[in-house]
């Protein structure tokens, strides 16, 4: 009996790690747009070929302004990473007066978060009519940006999520490559802290 119940066990533990394997990167990489007039991106990303998506998206004319947030960098005579998205959006074809730029200062923790901030600062300080956020990040990491930028926005705000394509590993066998297994474990942890862990400056009401 008992050797059947450890089989039971044992079952239970492959069917679920199948599930896991099959299922988390779709859940991570969630795309839920909101009709809104600003997208935002995470610049971080902005070496990747998903910065031609972000063009794409705001060029079908559902928005006024594309906001840029990075972090400090040292790229060709450019302060942040939100100054070289910024710039290679331009060169994609945006309209430069429609960018706007939103550095940030160099941290540890809470990048995201901080990103979120430093945006809902920036609406405040410039008044802006906001009608929704999208916020445009890369692949598994949409569901912690989405959970954090609401956070830092709060509940009158309407945010969505767009997922880029991530082009460093193949996403649908991200399980057989180490980068794979690094980014979808990674970003998995950074979702649940995302979720639970507390946070300055919150959005308070």
């Amino acid at each position: 009996m008992k050797r059947h119940r450890l089989k039971l066990l044992g079952f239970a533990v492959l069917f679920g790690l199948l599930v896991f394997l099959l299922e988390i990167y779709d859940f991570l990489a969630i795309n839920l747009p909101v009709d809104g007039n600003i997208l935002v991106v995470e610049s971080w990303f902005w070496q990747s070929s998903a910065m031609k998506e972000v063009m794409e998206e705001f060029n079908q004319g559902h928005y006024k302004w594309l906001v840029t947030v990075g972090a400090p960098i040292d790229y060709m005579n450019q302060k942040s990473s939100a100054e070289v998205a910024a710039r290679r959006l331009r060169e994609l074809g945006v309209d430069e007066s429609r960018i706007i730029v939103l550095p940030v200062p160099a941290m540890k923790l809470h990048q995201t978060y901080t990103f979120a901030v430093t945006l809902r600062n920036w609406m405040i300080r410039s008044k802006t009519e906001t009608s929704g956020v999208n916020v445009f990040t890369l692949g598994t990491h949409a569901r912690k940006s989405l959970v954090l930028f609401r956070r830092a926005l709060g509940p009158g705000m309407k945010v969505g999520v767009i997922a880029g394509t991530e082009d460093n590993f193949d996403a649908s066998r991200w399980w057989l490559s180490a980068r794979g297994i690094y980014w979808v474990s990674g970003r998995t942890i950074g979702y649940v802290y995302a979720i639970f862990w507390p946070l300055p400056n919150e959005w308070s009401g």
